[in-house]
């Protein structure tokens, strides 16, 4: 009793190719001449943003940042103002802390804008940004230590943002040189660092700061874990791309084994193994006997399924440490790694015979599918254009024949 045909899987049928041995500079290296055809893109498609459109979305992200870290300013500024209203500090405070934050965020924007800012290695100026934002807090404790508590809480903000907006190196340069200024601060000011606690008022407010810093903190953390999760989303994203553009990029689109180039390349790295190991290797070039008839009778889909089925067929046969794929048209390629010239004969036979009980009556009623089969082991330094020329000549020789047997060159 015949075996079924093998599952070939759903593919996309290509217009198949009918390179041989003497084509083979053209194909053997990927390029322009040889790529997958593809369908050509609709004219209303968006098309990929030049650089300098990615330069301009990066300026405006680095501006909107700017706006809503001036933003921040101008809240602490009002919220150290409210102590001003229970006469811990004087207004002064509020001013001396906000004003200068939004100049310098308003400096950093136009520098961004105008595109001064590319010249410089941080051309988002985040790291700038962090700093005077450090340094106001620390001049804030240093001019008001009676709101140190205030200050001190401002800078957990900063660092949170400098954290994410700037590399690890400058974030822990930076974390250096406030902790040591801090420190300086703290034993000038000794007991002069206070919480304001003196009034209700004063607790209130001290309590409504601690809320919105900390609030505002947990919000930072919060977009930096979706965007660090966005990232990671999109570079899994691009790796699962990337991995099915090797697999197209290596893979015969109707047969779904390897092609003609990714052959050329394995056949190149187990040469130069060959050659240091002296581990035999040898190929064996297949081409389907009468395959221009059954298209010329059958049509080309029927063909496609033959070549389908015929791949499923050897690749069911190999050796898990073979490498099998189209060469060209209805040529297939085998390379066999660790096998001698009999050896590699063995291997085809047993194809042969494999191939003799599949059923093809699904294709078309009683078909019958054979192959011939020109084998050539590797000579040291011999170039694989020699080397599969050598099984060419013997693919030829088994043609004139009779068909459907093997030859060795």
């Amino acid at each position: 009793m015949s075996n079924p045909l093998p599952a070939a899987g759903n593919v996309v049928p290509l217009r198949r190719s009918t390179a041989r041995v003497g084509d083979a500079p053209a194909a053997a290296a990927p390029n322009a001449a040889n790529a997958l055809p593809v369908e050509e893109n609709d004219s209303n498609a968006a098309a990929p943003p030049t650089s300098q459109e990615r330069e301009q979305q990066r300026r405006r992200a680095w501006m909107r940042e700017c706006a809503v870290i001036a933003a921040s300013y101008a809240q602490n500024g009002v919220f150290i103002g409210l102590f001003a209203l229970t006469g811990t500090v004087s207004w002064a405070a509020g001013a001396l802390y906000a004003l200068p934050g939004l100049v310098v965020s308003a400096v950093i924007a136009y520098l961004i804008k105008s595109g001064w800012s590319a010249r410089l290695k941080d051309s988002s100026m985040s790291c700038v940004h962090s700093m005077a934002s450090a340094v106001l807090c620390l001049l804030g404790v240093a001019l008001f230590p009676q709101m140190a508590f205030a200050y001190a809480l401002m800078l957990f903000t900063v660092f949170i943002t400098a954290t994410y907006r700037n590399p690890k190196r400058q974030v822990q340069v930076m974390l250096a040189i406030v902790s040591l200024l801090f420190a300086g601060l703290t034993l000038g000011l000794g007991r002069r660092l206070q919480i304001p606690h003196g009034s209700s008022a004063e607790q209130f407010l001290t309590w409504l700061f601690f809320v919105a810093t900390l609030g505002r903190c947990v919000m930072l953390s919060v977009i930096n874990v979706q965007n660090n999760r966005l990232l990671r989303d999109r570079g899994q994203q691009m790796a699962a791309t990337l991995a099915q553009i090797e697999r197209l990029a290596n893979h015969d689109e109707l047969t779904g084994v390897l092609n003609r180039r990714r052959l050329l390349q394995i056949l190149a790295e187990e040469m130069a193994h060959t050659d240091r190991s002296g581990t035999p290797v040898s190929v064996a070039l297949f081409d389907l006997d009468h395959f221009k008839t059954v298209n010329d009778t059958l049509g080309h889909l029927s063909g496609d399924q033959v070549l389908k089925h015929f791949a499923a067929a050897v690749q069911a046969q190999a050796r898990t440490t073979d490498r099998f794929g189209r060469y060209g048209g209805e040529e297939f390629l085998l390379i066999l790694t660790g096998a001698d010239l009999a050896q590699a004969e063995q291997a085809v036979e047993r194809t042969r015979q494999a191939l003799a009980q599949v059923d093809w009556s699904s294709v078309a009623p009683g078909l019958r599918i054979t192959f011939s089969a020109g084998i050539a082991n590797y000579r040291e330094k011999e170039s694989a254009e020699l080397l599969l020329g050598r099984a060419d000549l013997g693919l030829y020789s088994a043609k004139h024949a009779g068909r459907n047997c093997t030859r060795a060159a």
